[in-house]
């Protein structure tokens, strides 16, 4: 048996397939009756919408098969992603790549295989819509157009089901937008006009101890609103500027955030250790603004720590490269974590930790749009672990 050896841009390829968020997903009806059809058209008993993952082959979509699931070392799609027509094995039998193949010799005992890569625009292979017979045979001219075809409507629903999602996710955060407007922008709007209310009703010309009061909680009252307006601005930024996409050295990005965030808090003595030659693609005027955020509040809930240390760098797992930002600070309950990237959401109090609730979001948005994750990991007063994916970028030749 010969197993298919990965394409040369087998990350890249991983990367595009994650962007589908398809894979271990839920039956869907139209990704069924491409199915169907493919099997009907091509006289077939099993057809599949096969994704061709890391470590496995996962069915979209099956007819005649029990199976969601089938290791990629016996992958019959894994070798044809790696061609761009439709992929044919007459006999099986007669095909030393696949004689003893276990899915050859036992259940489903595959004596023929046809499949058309799906591809996505940037010609990444993500897996095949295949039919396989018991029989040894081949398709007509007609059934391997018609597969072909069949082909195409796959990559369509694929690129529907991605816009999809991306919509949905926009909707949201303009909802979000809406409550913030009528909701926590009002207060400190509202406080500022009941301050000033009172200081002129009761106070008038001069001012005493109490009028010296009322105009500090005047000014950390529109401190705050003006910090929210600030931070909801960057937002804004994050989810509607157009993405750039540039090589970037990830390292010097994280320096310079650093070395702004220690000269906006001197008083913590802040110890930061970059990972150097981090490079990826993306926008560096978004990712800045990710990192200057990560930065901050790793500084900010580390900040009661006996020496703050903060540490930024990566992991490679499943062919895929994730960063992070790390301190030991508070931490936080891992039951509460899905909560700490929508808008407005604190598990800490302003008293104790200031800040507006927005940062976080505007991480999670601006890795998003650069087609990555952002997730964190922590316990309490054992520090926490922000990771974020961005695809990452060789460094130049000669670098």
């Amino acid at each position: 048996m010969q197993s298919a050896v990965p394409p040369a841009n087998e990350a890249h390829r991983l990367w595009a397939l994650r962007q589908y968020d398809i894979l271990d997903s839920e039956r869907e009806a139209l990704f069924d009756e491409v199915t169907s059809l493919a099997a009907c058209v091509c006289e077939a008993p099993i057809a599949l919408i096969s994704l061709v993952d890391v470590s496995r082959q996962w069915f979209k979509a099956c007819v005649g098969l029990e199976a969601t699931e089938t290791a990629r070392s016996v992958s019959f799609c894994a070798h044809a992603i790696l061609q761009p027509g439709v992929f044919i094995v007459p006999d099986t039998h007669a095909d030393p790549r696949f004689a003893d193949n276990p899915l050859v010799t036992g259940p489903p005992h595959i004596r023929f295989y046809a499949g058309a890569p799906l591809f996505t625009p940037e010609g990444y292979g993500l897996g095949t819509l295949c039919v396989i017979d018991t029989e040894p045979r081949t398709l007509t001219e007609t059934q391997t157009k018609a597969l072909g075809l069949m082909r195409n409507h796959v990559t369509k629903l694929l690129d529907v089901r991605l816009k999809t999602r991306e919509l949905a996710e926009l909707n949201q955060e303009l909802d979000a937008y809406s409550y913030a407007v009528s909701h926590d922008l009002r207060a400190p709007v509202r406080a500022v006009a009941g301050f000033s209310h009172l200081l002129r009703a009761e106070h008038g010309h001069q001012l005493d101890q109490d009028g010296n009061e009322l105009v500090a909680d005047i000014e950390r009252a529109a401190k705050r609103m003006g910090r929210l307006i600030d931070d909801l601005l960057y937002l804004s930024r994050a989810v509607r500027s157009p993405v750039s996409k540039e090589s970037v050295d990830l390292s010097q990005l994280a320096g310079e955030a650093a070395a702004m965030c220690r000269r906006t808090h001197p008083e913590l003595h802040l110890s930061v250790t970059i990972a150097p030659g981090m490079r990826v693609q993306g926008d560096p005027r978004l990712i800045r603004l990710a990192l200057d955020n990560l930065i901050s509040n790793a500084a900010k809930f580390s900040a009661h720590a006996d020496a703050p240390v903060i540490e930024i760098g990566c992991e490679v797992a499943d062919e895929e490269a994730r960063f992070f930002v790390r301190d030991n600070g508070v931490g936080f309950d891992m039951a509460y974590a899905a909560k700490l990237f929508e808008p407005f959401s604190r598990l800490h109090s302003t008293d104790e930790y200031p800040g507006t609730g927005i940062g976080l979001t505007t991480v999670k948005r601006v890795i998003e749009r650069h087609g990555g994750r952002v997730w964190a990991e922590a316990a309490v007063n054992q520090g926490a672990t922000f990771y974020f994916t961005l695809l990452a970028d060789p460094a130049p030749a000669g670098a």
